[in-house]
């Protein structure tokens, strides 16, 4: 009977080798890697743990479970974009677009991440994935921090006043996260042709959305 293929190791450039750090940390780097690439269902404790290094019991001494370790995984990729992101998340709208765009820009250095987010989006839609709390979550609070930032706008004379600011919220959510997709899939598409249809420059279309909302409801 055909036995399953050893996950191949993904020490990246800059990794230290296994000992050399902490051992929670490295668990962590490794779970994003293999959640990124194989989904949630698709990954298990113990690949993970021989891909960190370290054993099962050991993986399970910092995180008692699968969910506790996605849970970890989905909590140090907010605190990353908030720490070198978002700390200053302003109330001036035109301030925050540049900010978002700056976090494209990083976005575009981290094709990981980028993907552990769009595997988890799609499948954090259904209420029983253990990740659907923290997606719904996320949404609402960048959707609430964008949507309060053009009502500051508007009192700051900033933006127009009748300039939709949760609508436009949703869509500047929505087509940074459809844009990711495509970019991804540009990446990983064998056949050239179809993915130059759907392949994307990241930042300049982020940014060309950001100075469309600004050119139109701009004061």
């Amino acid at each position: 009977m055909a036995t399953r293929e050893e996950p191949r190791k993904r020490r990246q450039p800059g990794r230290p080798p296994a000992g050399s750090e902490d051992k929670r940390a490295r668990v962590l780097h490794e779970a994003v890697e293999l959640f990124a690439h194989q989904g949630y269902a698709g990954t298990s404790l113990a690949e993970i743990a021989r891909a960190a290094e370290i054993s099962k019991a050991g993986l399970l001494h910092y995180f008692p479970s699968k969910d506790a370790l996605f849970a970890a995984v989905l909590t140090q990729r907010d605190q990353k974009t908030h720490e070198e992101f978002l700390l200053d998340s302003t109330d001036d709208p035109w301030k925050l677009l540049d900010q978002w765009v700056h976090l494209i820009e990083r976005n575009v250095q981290d094709p990981t991440g980028v993907a552990l987010y769009s595997v988890m989006s799609g499948a954090a839609v259904s209420d029983e994935h253990p990740a659907h709390e923290w997606f719904t979550g996320h949404l609402a609070t960048t959707i609430e921090m964008l949507t309060r930032a053009f009502d500051e706008g508007k009192k700051a004379g900033t933006v127009r006043p009748d300039a939709p600011s949760r609508s436009l919220a949703r869509c500047l959510v929505a087509l940074s996260d459809g844009l990711q997709v495509q970019w991804l899939a540009a990446r990983a598409c064998r056949d050239k042709d179809k993915a130059t249809v759907f392949g994307t420059d990241l930042v300049t279309e982020t940014r060309m959305l950001a100075q469309a909302i600004r050119s139109t409801w701009g004061m």
